[in-house]
């Protein structure tokens, strides 16, 4: 009898056993698989998937989402998720076959459609300087056929206003409770979380730009209309209308009539693209050179990486139009 009992017991202790294995594995497989493409966008979602899981980037190093091509590990883990989230399709037109394949259970986050977003039109020839004259033929087929210059479109750089990533941040707070509804609180407060930081960040942004309104600068391509718009800076002038092919001759030219004509302070390059542009642009004149990297290529990921990104080209945008 005895042994009976003991037998009961241990066949007790197993099933409980494998009851917790079953109910361990089927929490984790709760903690939905996101998949983003680049840094900031990927550090608003780590700050909202805070305690819960861990989203996978595409996009690390100095990859530019303007030239980028899957790998075969990354085409895997978008097939395999959850949640697909990237900017617009004007921008990660590398994704549009791989999203075209994805199973019906995935959701993919197109952020340009989030509710809530200031979105600013393209400026026309990558901003206000250059008028279609100024092109190279090349340079007007690019400029209306890019997958990114649309001059019908929208800016898709639009993270770069902090209020903007407060509205990209309550709409991955809905879609992961969508997805997740057993961890929806949580989802909320690491939003509202976020949010207070992000107003935080717009207050300390505007304290570092302020005074600038009146010091033109040019940028490699139009990356700062939403910092332009929000902190009243004034940039005059890119040096290209797409960062995917060199500018020609006419167009260089015609930039380099505007960093004398408007008397630029700064002109700026980008990390991931040779600085002998600027340099060239630059040389015999009184423009000094700085750099701006509108995803903060160097910039460690992880839910700090969008405020750390913001500081730092605030810093570098301050520094060179104060100096």
């Amino acid at each position: 009898m005895a042994r009976f009992r003991n037998t009961v017991s241990i066949c007790f202790q197993a099933l409980a056993a494998l009851g917790l294995f079953l109910a361990l594995g089927s929490a984790a497989e709760a903690s939905p698989r996101v998949v983003v493409t680049i840094k900031p966008i990927h550090s608003l979602a780590a700050a909202i998937l805070e305690g819960i899981a861990e989203p996978k980037l595409l996009l690390n190093g100095a990859a530019s989402p303007h030239s980028y091509a899957l790998k075969p590990s990354d085409a895997r883990a978008v097939n395999e998720a959850d949640a697909v989230i990237f900017v617009s399709k004007n921008l990660e037109g590398f994704l549009t076959k791989a999203i075209e394949s994805l199973p019906a259970k995935a959701r993919v986050i197109d952020l340009e459609e989030a509710p809530g977003l200031r979105l600013l039109p393209v400026r026309q020839a990558g901003l206000q300087q250059a008028s279609n004259e100024s092109t190279d033929d090349n340079e007007e087929h690019e400029e209306h056929e890019g997958h990114f210059h649309n001059h019908n479109g929208n800016d898709v750089h639009f993270w770069l206003d902090p209020m903007n990533a407060i509205a990209i941040a309550r709409h991955l707070a809905r879609e992961f409770s969508a997805i997740d509804p057993g961890h929806e609180a949580q989802y909320q407060a690491n939003a509202a979380k976020l949010e207070a930081a992000l107003t935080g960040l717009d207050a300390e942004l505007r304290a570092t730009l302020a005074g600038l309104s009146d010091r033109s600068f040019i940028v490699f391509h139009d990356v700062t209309q939403y910092l332009d718009t929000r902190y009243g800076l004034r940039g005059v002038g890119a040096i290209t209308v797409s960062p995917e092919r060199e500018p020609g001759a006419k167009r260089l030219a015609a930039v380099r009539a505007k960093i004398e004509e408007a008397k630029a302070i700064c002109v700026f390059s980008e990390p991931e693209f040779p600085p002998k542009l600027v340099q060239m642009l630059t040389a015999g004149t009184k423009a000094k050179r700085g750099v701006l990297d509108e995803v903060g290529a160097a910039i460690p990921p992880g839910p700090g990486q969008y405020f750390a990104l913001m500081r730092a080209d605030a810093a570098s945008l301050a520094g060179c139009l104060k100096s």
